[in-house]
Parts: structure tokens; C-alpha cells; sequence
């Protein structure tokens, strides 16, 4: 380790043995959001000071690991606080001299975020996030930059709160891989097409 940065093995041990938390979930995301890691595997001085300096907390263990178990169970409830992680993420996962992040790693992150103790993807009768994933596997060969990142969270709220996808317009912001995808999902019969787009065909 150098004197301003733990590397993979002091972060891991850190995270781990005294923050308690589990590195196979949205947890590590958790905690590495409020320690400000500029990487993941990684913690850096600043953001470690600077980081719980502005979560309130006292510079012991004991109280950041009371600290991070709070936010953890707040995770999936909690749309602001998912979507300060969520963002952090794309951050910490691409390489510093990067814009975007491969779909593979993409694919990694958002089963992680979507899973608990995160905020599942899902409405009362579709995975969005499966239907999401089936569609960039077969339709999507670039890497994910971060409007496509942000804006994929964006739908999926939307999305949750709106399973016929109503709001969507082609008129309307959105990424054309999200337009795609809600065309998509139509026209494949995945998601019923609205009464007047039926009318009109």
C-alpha cells in the first residue's frame, strides 16, 4: 500500500473483516460509495477522509460499519440513496482513462445493483432486467457510456412504477437503445403494444 491508498488486499480486508460486508452484493458498492473509492478494489485517502467526513461519522470502525448497515437496509427502499450508488458505480467500475464500461462488466454491475439487498428491476408481471439483458445480448455490440448508464436507471423507475411502458414516447429523451428496446419489446409480443398502436396497425 502507498501512503495514500489501500490496494485490493487492505480494501478487501477493510470492507470485510471491519465493515462486515458482503463483497458478492450491492453491500461492497455500498460502502465503497461512502468511502469515496476512486476504483474498485481500491480506497484513497481523500475519499476515505472526505468521505465519511461528510457522512457524519466518527473515525471508528465500529460506527462506519453501524453507519453502512444502515444505508444497506435503506437500499432498496430508498430511490435517492440507490441512485447516488448506482451512479458511483459506473464511476468506480470503468478504467480511469475510459468514457464507457464493456457490456460484460455492465451486465456484472446491473445484476449486483437489481438483486438484494439492492432494488430489484421488476414490475408485477415482467423482469425487466432479464428483458433488458436478452435484448443488448442479441441487439447491442458497443460498450455502455454514461448517459446509456443514467438513463437505463431512469427507465427502470419508471418502468417499475409503469409496466406498459405508457410514459415512453418516440417523441421523448430517451437513449435510442432504450427506444429500441421499448419497440422491441412490442413488437416481440413481450410487452403488450398500447390499444391505439394496435388500432392504428
Amino acid at each position: 500500500d502507498s501512503p495514500d491508498s489501500l490496494a485490493l488486499d487492505s480494501t478487501s480486508t477493510y470492507l470485510q473483516d471491519k465493515l462486515a460486508v458482503n463483497p458478492e452484493t450491492a453491500e461492497l458498492l455500498v460502502a465503497m460509495e461512502v468511502a469515496q473509492a476512486p476504483a474498485v478494489g481500491e480506497i484513497s485517502r481523500k475519499g476515505f477522509v472526505e468521505g465519511w467526513k461528510a457522512a457524519g461519522v466518527p473515525p471508528n470502525t465500529k460506527d462506519q460499519a453501524k453507519h453502512v448497515r444502515s444505508l444497506i437496509k435503506q437500499l432498496s427502499t430508498n430511490a435517492a440513496l440507490f441512485k447516488k450508488v448506482y451512479r458511483y458505480t459506473f464511476i468506480a467500475a470503468k478504467e480511469p482513462d475510459q468514457k464507457a464500461i464493456s457490456l460484460e462488466y455492465a451486465f456484472i454491475y446491473w445484476d449486483t445493483l437489481f438483486s438484494p439487498p439492492g432494488m430489484q428491476w421488476k414490475s408485477e408481471n415482467y423482469d425487466w432486467l432479464d428483458l433488458w439483458k436478452t435484448y443488448l445480448t442479441d441487439q447491442w455490440t458497443r460498450s455502455v457510456n454514461r448517459d446509456m448508464w443514467n438513463m437505463t436507471l431512469e427507465f427502470a423507475f419508471k418502468s417499475m412504477q409503469d409496466e406498459t411502458l405508457s410514459f415512453w414516447s418516440e417523441d421523448g429523451a430517451w437513449p435510442s437503445v432504450i427506444d429500441d428496446f421499448v419497440i422491441w419489446c412490442r413488437d416481440s409480443g413481450r410487452v403488450p403494444k398500447p390499444e391505439k398502436m394496435e388500432s392504428d396497425a
